[in-house]
């Protein structure tokens, strides 16, 4: 089972295969920053409950928080308690900053969460069996070289995590000093329950340090990156961690001895080039190895929707490019970090609709920066929440200038041309959408709804790429536009719709039901065919147990199309029970009527089946 605390874990995303159980369904309720999440006590109760249904059976258990984010709002007792926490440094004299008081109460409170899950394993007799990892996908700068939560730079506050591991039936303490990283995970897990790895699987077996067999491991350089200053046309961030020294790829090399600069203050690069040269030939070996130089192409395929979300919580960002070059003749990230901060600041403004600040933030970084286009982008998401829809299009139409391959400035433009009655132009904005990806069902499936109002049933035809049939989110938004096609009286085209739909998802309920509820009411030729209709409605309730009602009606109709009544009666008294237990009466009232038909040996005929 998994349970996770934030939409960026959202099984729409792909974590979720595997999980009998994952568990992310959040409210409507966001973060000041717009990211729906929950707080730790919430996920920790639906884990307990999940423990305490599971504590007999092997299991495995992915537990995620998410409160140690950006705006850091921890819960008393932890606030006041943490309030004044400083930041320890072996350089610097001891910093209180508002932001790390706030965060370290954040981190004590998950701290509190994770040892409530362990103490439940105690209370199950389950803690001494179990193998527990405890691990973080990133820090915070907190303000450190100018960065405030993460993301940008790839110094140690953001890239140093805790990794804790407790082995079962273990009970002795070993603290690695070397270095590792989370891509040991796998190996580590795999080696301790006895499980056999791929070639393909990266990472070391940090249970050889258990074993005493240091050697092999001594020499490791682990790879870190950022791309998030390439969408400002600048540099990418390419590092290497290897012992003492680290070494960052960009515009002005870095290199820093952690040992004795553990705040990367000391910039070594210039005086002791040689040690630079060698670690950015490990840093290029590491990338040639893994295949990023070679195929920059190689890349997970997500939807249009996907990245267009996470584009705007900041995850992701317009204009971000997987730069592996070693060029020097591009900007330094360095000298972009105040821009990225304010840049940021404005989406906060936005989802706090604190628009003046916001239009203000837009217009200093325009001053800054003509070229770039978010600011732009913004300014049209303000004007959009002002209801000024002509304004939207000027600002989005700078934004495109800018950057034309930025999809969500057109759908921001199709909507401002929608709310102002412009069709011709929402439908070009989708065309352009669907040209830039094609795999965009949002895009596809407003195009569609207006051709069909202009009577135009097969032009969406030419927008349907195999991109889009790939896209997992398509088959929902075709079987919309299949039930538009009915209400449009187009009901052989619906019926080749839904056909359509049928081969692309064998196993749809809704589909095969659809299907068979047209091929058994229906009177019209080259759609009624009663065994067809039979076959398809025994699928899809042999796909529901037999236990909904409306997929019970729909083969009820089959059989006595068929001319099969008792067996008809069977499946619709069958069908009136379940609907009345669970109190859709509606439905209940349209089956019994149905009943009346069939005790007088006829079919059902569904008069609104016709053209």
């Amino acid at each position: 089972g998994a349970f996770v605390s934030s939409f960026i874990l959202d099984a729409r995303f792909g974590l979720g295969q595997g999980f009998d159980t994952y568990e992310d369904d959040f409210d409507d309720s966001t973060s000041s920053t717009g990211i729906n999440e929950r707080i730790g006590a919430e996920t920790t109760e639906l884990a307990l409950e999940w423990l305490e249904k599971n504590k007999d059976e092997r299991n495995f258990m992915f537990l995620h928080y998410y409160d140690p984010h950006f705006t850091y709002d921890p819960p008393e007792p932890f606030l006041s308690k943490f309030r004044n926490a400083r930041r320890l440094s072996n350089l610097t004299a001891d910093v209180v900053t508002p932001l790390f008081g706030r965060y370290a109460g954040e981190i004590a409170y998950v701290d509190h969460c994770i040892g409530q899950v362990i103490a439940r394993l105690k209370e199950l007799g389950m803690y001494d069996s179990t193998m527990i990892i405890v691990t973080a996908d990133h820090g915070e700068m907190l303000g450190q070289h100018g960065e405030v939560s993460h993301g940008f730079f790839i110094y140690q506050p953001a890239i140093k995590v805790p990794l804790v591991i407790k082995l079962p039936g273990r009970s002795e303490s070993l603290r690695v000093k070397n270095t590792v990283g989370l891509i040991d995970i796998v190996p580590t897990v795999c080696s301790a329950l006895g499980i056999a790895l791929k070639a393909e699987v990266q990472g070391v077996d940090l249970l050889d340090y258990r074993d005493a067999k240091f050697a092999a491991h001594q020499d490791r350089h682990l790879y870190c990156q950022s791309f998030e200053s390439t969408k400002y046309g600048a540099n990418s961030l390419l590092g290497v961690v290897g012992g003492r020294y680290k070494y960052i790829q960009t515009t002005r090399p870095e290199l820093y001895d952690l040992a004795v600069d553990a705040g990367e203050l000391n910039n070594l690069a210039a005086g002791q080039k040689n040690r630079g040269r060698i670690l950015q030939d490990k840093l290029r070996q590491i990338l040639e190895e893994s295949g990023r130089i070679s195929d920059p192409d190689r890349r997970v395929s997500v939807s249009a929707e996907t990245i267009e979300r996470l584009e705007s919580l900041g995850y992701i960002g317009g204009g971000i490019e997987e730069d592996f070059s070693f060029e020097s003749d591009k900007e330094d990230p360095k000298d972009l970090v105040a821009y990225h901060v304010r840049m940021m600041a404005t989406g906060f403004y936005v989802h706090r609709k604190e628009f003046d600040m916001a239009r203000k933030g837009c217009a200093r970084l325009i001053a800054d920066r003509p070229s770039y286009f978010r600011p732009w982008f913004v300014l049209g998401k303000v004007a959009s929440a002002q209801e000024k829809y002509d304004e939207v299009v000027d600002c989005l139409k700078k934004s495109i200038a800018l950057n034309p391959e930025h999809v969500q400035s057109y759908q921001g433009l199709a909507v401002a041309y929608q709310k102002l009655g412009r069709t011709d132009d929402v439908m070009a904005q989708c065309v352009k959408i669907l040209e830039l990806r094609p795999n965009h069902v949002e895009a596809y499936f407003k195009l569609s709804k207006l051709f069909y109002e202009r009577a135009e049933f097969d032009a969406p035809k030419k927008y349907r790429s195999k991109e889009l049939l790939e896209n997992p989110s398509y088959i929902e938004a075709a079987i919309s536009l299949a039930e538009k096609l009915l209400e449009k009286k187009q009901v052989k085209r619906a019926f080749e719709h839904f056909g359509h739909i049928l081969e692309l998802e064998p196993d749809s309920v809704e589909v095969l039901n659809a299907l068979a509820w047209l091929q058994g009411a229906s009177v019209m030729d080259g759609i009624n065919n009663p065994s067809e209709a039979v076959r398809l409605a025994e699928k899809a309730c042999e796909l529901t147990n037999y236990e909904m009602p409306e997929v019970l009606d729909t083969l009820a109709v089959a059989y006595a199309a068929a001319g099969k009544y008792a067996r008809a009666m069977d499946l619709s008294q069958k069908a009136f029970t379940q609907a009345e237990a669970s109190g859709k009466l509606p439905l209940a009232g349209r089956i019994s009527k149905r009943m009346d038909l069939y005790k007088r040996s006829q079919p059902y005929r569904d008069p609104s089946i016709r053209e």
